[in-house]
């Protein structure tokens, strides 16, 4: 409940007053996207925790650029063909996961690890064009 206040509180902000303030964050993506990103897939506390830390560091002392939200998931690889379903946020790998075969009968992985991955917004076709 708290996650989804907080990610309508910066959509609102998002629509509203984002557009008058002009592209002002030194990251990409911007910091209130970064944001809305971390409440998605993190504790609303680690995400109110990393969205300050991201806030603080946007300013002309810290050079910005590039910087995709990094949180901690257990995940299983699916592996399916992406025309065919509708993908909005690809998590990729920090570093590459070992898999024990052992471990994964018929292809189905019975130990899930922690793994940190990097989020990134899946954008239309029609928005790149």
């Amino acid at each position: 409940m708290l996650k989804q206040f907080c990610i309508k509180i910066l959509s609102c902000y998002q629509y509203f007053i984002s557009p008058y303030l002009g592209s002002t964050c030194r990251y990409y993506p911007s910091c209130s996207e970064y944001s809305k990103q971390i409440f998605l897939f993190q504790n609303p506390l680690v995400a109110v925790w990393k969205t300050l830390i991201r806030i603080f560091s946007c300013n002309q002392f810290f050079e910005g650029g590039v910087a995709y939200p990094q949180v901690s998931l257990k995940i299983q690889s699916h592996f399916s063909n992406p025309y065919l379903i509708n993908i909005q946020y690809w998590l990729i790998p920090n570093k590459p996961q070992k898999y024990n075969f052992k471990n994964i009968p018929n292809g189905i992985s019975l130990n899930l690890q922690i793994q940190k991955v990097f989020i990134i917004k899946q954008h239309s076709k029609a928005s790149c064009a």
